[in-house]
């Protein structure tokens, strides 16, 4: 995550770190036990603000519309949600990035009927490109 560090200080970027306390929680309710690469994007970023693009994670009130908690109560209660995905930003129109927490791949997802498609396989690289290019 060094690459994106960098080029969210360089640009004065918002972001809003998860302590291990958020994280262990958000695990425990969700079910799942996070990937190194997404723990680490927790950890260092949480969420990040910059333009008109924000991200979803933790660091933030749990009532938040982009506390991946949150979002995820109402996205699992669509039928056939995979359970592994956990949102990274809203493209609008029903169309969501995701991260694949047992691929490790980023994914578009269309709702309600949870089409999914692999976009990309370093998270890192998809900040970076969604947030500064």
């Amino acid at each position: 995550m060094n690459k994106l560090l960098k080029l969210i200080t360089d640009n004065q970027a918002d972001i809003l770190p998860a302590t291990e306390e958020q994280i262990a929680k958000a695990e425990s309710v969700l079910g799942l036990t996070f990937t190194k690469e997404y723990r680490s994007y927790l950890l260092n970023i949480g969420v990040i603000s910059f333009g008109a693009v924000e991200t979803y994670g933790l660091g933030i009130p749990d009532t938040s519309f982009l506390n991946i908690v949150n979002a995820l109560d109402e996205f699992r209660a669509l039928e056939n949600f995979p359970t592994s995905l956990i949102p990274i930003a809203d493209i609008g129109d029903g169309h969501y990035y995701m991260y694949d927490n047992y691929t490790q791949n980023i994914v578009i997802v269309a709702l309600p009927g949870v089409g999914i498609k692999i976009i990309c396989s370093d998270l890192e690289s998809f900040f970076i490109d969604l947030i500064f290019n």
